[in-house]
């Protein structure tokens, strides 16, 4: 407590002088040294685990073949899933500034997501803010995408594979209807022939007018049944062509279908995006406030602290000089502002 003299009747009276608190702490501002504190703790564990693996990597060089899980069990109580954990983040991370605000246990489990592939990741996902537990469920949903794209993938890949060896049995459909179309030209070159030679064969009964009715009659016939085959195939191509022009359509629409879920999503995950960032810049807003708030109320509470020791001093001559000064210090502040 500060007190101040008086002068009265030669005595000196001691009087309380009112303390100003910085009363005015608010949950936003204890999140926010919390966080602080947290990144900092985040950083050094990260580091010290680091210098561990980088250590452990060391040893290991040294230390006899097949000793080296007895050497961590005495040496350092560590396992070896342990001990390889710590080598890896040490040889994986050592160099990545995006990487330095993870802890360890992120670390570890980003250790999963591919060297090439990690920094975007922690980028896009903001995995330094994740709890251990969100970001394994993060990295899960990640590798489960990619199964099933690469299962899609697949799936078209087999899909196309199938439409071309559909579109070979069509080509060889189409082969095999030309050389039809090309027997029937011979079968109806055959047939007129057969048709002039009984025109000029005998009179019917003999043996020669037999022998051109019945090769009329054969001309006849293949030409019907080529005509059959070339009907058969042309339904045939017909039908395949139809299966064909349906799986594309089918395969469209369903490429449709994922391409408009996709955009929804996005647009979904980008709503999020932008509420999240609004969120973030309030509470950013509202820590720089409530900062303000508080050099504010301690630098009333000081010069209310000030005018009272100012008060209390008895040479006239100093107490004008230091009121001049803080006169000066005032205008200086009101300026900047």
């Amino acid at each position: 407590m500060t007190t101040r003299k008086t002068k009265k009747n030669q005595e000196t009276a001691v009087e309380p002088v009112q303390e100003t608190k910085l009363s005015n702490r608010t949950p936003d501002v204890i999140a926010a040294e919390i966080r602080s504190i947290d990144q900092q703790a985040r950083q050094y564990v990260l580091q010290s685990a680091i210098e561990i693996g980088r250590k452990l990597t060391e040893a290991k060089e040294l230390v006899s073949h097949g000793e080296w899980g007895a050497w961590l069990k005495i040496n350092v109580n560590y396992s070896q899933s342990t001990a390889n954990n710590f080598m890896r983040v040490a040889a994986e991370y050592a160099n990545s500034q995006t990487l330095a605000n993870l802890n360890y246990s992120q670390a570890v489990a980003l250790l999963s997501i591919p060297a090439e592939e990690r920094e975007s990741f922690v980028e896009e996902n903001n995995a330094a803010e994740m709890s251990t537990r969100e970001l394994q469920a993060a990295i899960k949903e990640k590798q489960e995408l990619e199964k099933q794209l690469a299962e899609e993938r697949k799936r078209i890949e087999d899909e196309q594979a199938a439409l071309e060896q559909e579109r070979q049995q069509r080509a060889e459909l189409q082969r095999e209807l030309d050389r039809e179309m090309e027997l029937r030209k011979k079968f109806q070159d055959d047939l007129i022939a057969a048709q002039e030679a009984a025109a000029k064969a005998p009179a019917k009964g003999t043996a020669e007018s037999k022998a051109k009715a019945a090769e009329l009659r054969k001309a006849e016939k293949a030409l019907s049944e080529s005509q059959q085959r070339i009907s058969a195939l042309e339904a045939e191509m017909k039908a395949k062509e139809d299966e064909i022009n349906a799986k594309i359509e089918a395969a469209v629409k369903e490429r449709e279908k994922e391409i408009a879920e996709q955009a929804r999503k996005r647009e979904e995950e980008t709503a999020q995006e932008v509420a999240n960032l609004k969120e973030q810049l309030r509470k950013n807003n509202n820590t720089a406030a409530i900062k303000v708030k508080l050099h504010f109320d301690a630098v009333v509470g000081n010069f209310k602290e000030l005018v009272a020791s100012l008060s209390a001093i008895e040479n006239e001559d100093q107490k004008k000089a230091i009121s001049e000064r803080i006169s000066a210090f005032c205008d200086e502040m009101k300026a900047k502002l």
